[in-house]
């Protein structure tokens, strides 16, 4: 996919990858992104935390308006404890855990982004998942019914239709986050090797999921 009509995606993720191999938090990455995506075009208006109407916010709003196109971008840096040392800069990643809960995060950013784009000629989304856990990728080796098994993101799972918690999901795990999730499109989750660093949980793997522009309904002429 291109952002903003401009920028390849998997250009930029490999670009992003030879300068920044790791990130200290989730702001560090948008930051990381934001600048890479500015470096590749520097004609990209790259805003950071916008507000663009009330309601919404996107952690990055990606814009070339010559082009009359932009990219909303959502971002996750999902991590298991890991620390060490890259080019001379140390890192400390917190265990976030909660798995459920952060995958049921992923999939509301995917709706949000398919509402806004719906609404917004020449737009796209970009959901981006970096994640150093496992857990989020590979498949279940069991085949139980599970309370967050709608919102699994694992290789290969599909993200499609009205996704809601089990019947048994505690009222702890759900609060804040209780509504079913309702995603129009068809995204078959397809994770990438980003890096890997020494030491356990060293390897990092991207997760991206693109949402592309909606097409308006063609004008139907009766005769």
């Amino acid at each position: 996919m291109l952002l903003a009509g401009s920028v390849n995606l998997g250009d930029l993720v490999d670009r992003l990858r030879r300068s920044r191999p790791v990130f200290h938090s989730e702001a560090d990455l948008q930051h990381a992104v934001a600048w890479v995506a500015h470096e590749m075009d520097p004609r990209l208006q790259v805003r950071l935390e916008t507000h663009p109407e009330p309601h919404v916010r996107l952690d990055l709003l990606v814009t070339r308006a010559d082009l009359g196109q932009s990219t909303a971008v959502e971002l996750k840096y999902i991590t298991a404890s890991w620390t060490g040392e890259v080019t001379g800069e140390r890192f400390v990643l917190a265990n976030h855990g909660a798995q459920d809960v952060r995958a049921y995060d992923v999939v509301k950013d995917l709706e949000r982004l398919e509402r806004f784009v719906a609404k917004r000629p020449g737009s796209n989304g970009l959901v981006i998942v970096l994640c150093n856990d496992p857990s989020y990728w590979v498949p279940p080796r069991h085949a139980r019914e599970t309370n967050a098994k709608a919102f699994r993101l694992h290789d290969g799972n599909l993200i499609h239709g009205t996704l809601a918690w089990g019947p048994r999901t505690g009222a702890g795990t759900s609060k804040g986050r209780e509504s079913a999730l309702t995603v129009a499109g068809r995204y078959t989750c397809a994770w990438t090797d980003f890096t890997t660093l020494a030491g356990r949980r060293g390897q990092f793997r991207l997760l991206a999921i693109p949402v592309p522009r909606s097409e308006p309904a063609p004008n139907v002429v009766s005769v």
